[in-house]
């Protein structure tokens, strides 16, 4: 049976470790596709190749253990949109960082 799991990770970091983990050739072989649309990722795969288990605990290991990046790495918004997930605080943006007000580089 082909399933659609769709889970919202606002931590773009986090998104892109899950979206890295469930596609290419290091996928689970029953991933069919994957897509990264905005704060959302949606995975399509076939239940009966892959356990539907396998791909949530894919993506809740994924999502909790980010690796840790420069923040040289980062542009304010990323670095704003790290910030506001971890924080619970949807409206933070790059608008609202100190960098931003010191007339960092976006």
């Amino acid at each position: 049976m082909i399933v659609i799991r769709t889970v919202h990770l606002a931590d773009p970091l986090a998104r892109a470790n899950v979206v890295d983990a469930l596609s290419g050739s290091g996928a689970p072989r029953g991933v069919l596709g994957v897509a990264d649309d905005g704060a959302s990722v949606t995975i399509r795969f076939d239940s009966e190749v892959t356990a539907a288990e396998l791909i949530d605990d894919l993506v809740a290991i994924e999502s909790v253990f980010v690796p840790a990046r420069s923040t040289a790495d980062l542009t304010l918004d990323a670095a704003a949109a790290i910030a506001a997930a971890g924080l619970g605080e949807p409206d933070l943006d790059a608008d609202r960082i100190i960098e931003t007000q010191l007339g960092a580089r976006r």
